[in-house]
C-alpha cells in the first residue's frame, strides 16, 4: 500500500470514516473518575461492534466490555486510535471466522498504550502551539475592536483540529489491518503487545505518583523529641500510602465491587482522620 493509497477510500470506507469522525466528537460528551473517557469511547465503537460482529451477539457484548475499560487521551487523537481499534476489531473477527487464533486481548492493550504518547503529542499540539499562536494572532485585532480577532482566533484553532482528526482517523483505518497482518506474520505482534502491556502499566503507575496523594499531619513531642508520623513513612518508602490507597482500591475493584463505594469510604475516612488531627 503506497502513501496515496493509504489515504484513499471507497465509498464503503469513507461512510465508515465519517461517522467514527462525527461519533468522536462527544469523546468528552461523559466522563467518569473510574473510567475518564471509556464510557464515551464504548458508546463511539458501539454501532461498529454490532456491524462486525452482530446485534445482541456474545462476540458482540465481549467486544463492547473491552471497549468500555479505563481510557484517557487527547480528544483530538482519538480518531487513529478507534480506527485502529476498529480494525483489529474486523481482524478479529475475520480469523475466527477462518478458525485462526488472534489474541483479543492485545486490542486492549495497543489502546492502552498508544493514549498516553498520543495525548502527549495532541496537548502539545493545541496547547502548547495552536492555541498560542491563536492567541498571539487574535489579541492584537481584538485590542483594537476588530472583528476579525475572534474569528481568526478560532479559525486557527479548529480547521487544524479537525483536519488532523479526519486524517487520523483514515490512517488508522486503513493502515490498521495491513499494520497487523505484517505484524502477525513477521511474529513482532508479540512483542508489540508485551511492550504495550509494560507501558501500560508504566503509565498506571506514573498517574498513581502524579494524582493519588496522602500525607498525614500527625506530630507529637514525645519524651523531648519531635515525633514526625509522615516522616516514619516516607523513610520507609516516598508515597507509600498513595500507592497503599491505590492498590487497596485496585484489590476492591478487581472483586466487581462498586466504585462508588470505594470513594463514599475514602472520603469518609479523610473527614474522620481530618477531625481527629491525623492528616488534613
Amino acid at each position: 500500500m503506497t502513501k496515496n493509497d493509504m489515504l484513499k477510500l471507497n465509498k464503503e470506507e469513507r461512510k465508515i470514516v465519517s461517522k467514527m469522525f462525527w461519533r468522536n466528537q462527544y469523546l468528552m460528551f461523559c466522563t467518569s473518575y473510574t473510567k475518564q473517557q471509556g464510557i464515551t469511547y464504548g458508546w463511539l465503537m458501539a454501532p461498529f461492534l454490532q456491524k462486525v460482529y452482530g446485534k445482541d451477539t456474545d462476540e458482540f457484548y465481549e467486544a463492547m466490555n473491552r471497549n468500555l475499560d479505563f481510557y484517557n487521551t487527547a480528544p483530538a487523537m482519538n480518531g487513529f486510535i478507534s480506527a485502529l481499534g476498529l480494525s483489529m476489531e474486523e481482524e478479529n473477527k475475520a480469523m475466527k471466522d477462518k478458525g485462526e487464533f488472534f489474541d483479543a486481548t492485545s486490542i486492549s492493550a495497543l489502546k492502552t498504550s498508544l493514549m498516553g504518547p498520543l495525548a502527549g503529542i495532541g496537548d502539545a499540539i493545541y496547547l502548547s502551539v495552536l492555541r498560542v499562536i491563536a492567541t498571539g494572532i487574535a489579541l492584537g485585532l481584538s485590542e483594537q475592536g476588530n472583528i476579525l480577532g475572534p474569528i481568526l482566533f478560532l479559525l486557527v484553532v479548529n480547521v487544524p483540529n479537525m483536519l488532523i482528526r479526519w486524517f487520523t482517523t483514515v490512517l488508522g483505518y486503513k493502515a490498521g489491518g495491513q499494520f497487523i497482518s505484517e505484524a502477525l506474520k513477521s511474529g513482532t505482534f508479540a512483542a508489540i503487545t508485551k511492550g504495550s502491556a509494560v507501558l501500560g502499566l508504566i503509565m498506571t503507575g506514573a498517574m498513581t505518583a502524579q494524582f493519588v496523594t496522602f500525607r498525614t499531619t500527625f506530630i507529637a513531642e514525645l519524651s523531648g523529641t519531635t515525633f514526625n508520623l509522615q516522616n516514619v513513612f516516607d523513610s520507609i518508602m516516598p508515597g507509600l500510602l498513595p500507592l497503599a490507597i491505590t492498590m487497596g482500591c485496585f484489590a476492591y475493584l478487581r472483586k466487581h465491587n462498586r466504585p462508588v463505594l470505594a470513594l463514599v469510604v475514602m472520603f469518609l475516612a479523610s473527614v474522620v482522620l481530618t477531625i481527629l488531627g491525623i492528616a488534613g
